[in-house]
């Protein structure tokens, strides 16, 4: 909420849609989990993973606009 309160995620487009792969793939991973065991590190990194790379994406994309202008 405070994010879109403060406008950060209009700057960081992608930073929401990162999260929501984020949710996806810890659903998939908990499904998984049903079936064979999965180490808690390697649950944590996937979200982290995916939200600091839909993070960077939108720096560059802002880097782009930035440039081009």
């Amino acid at each position: 909420v405070y994010l879109v309160r403060q406008g950060t995620l209009d700057d960081y487009v992608y930073l929401e849609h990162g999260a929501h792969y984020a949710i996806g793939a810890l659903s998939l991973i908990l499904l998984v989990t049903i079936q064979y065991e999965i180490n808690e590190i390697v649950t944590g990194l996937v979200g982290v993973v995916l939200i600091g790379a839909s993070f960077w994406s939108s720096v560059r994309r802002n880097r782009a606009l930035r440039s081009a202008s």
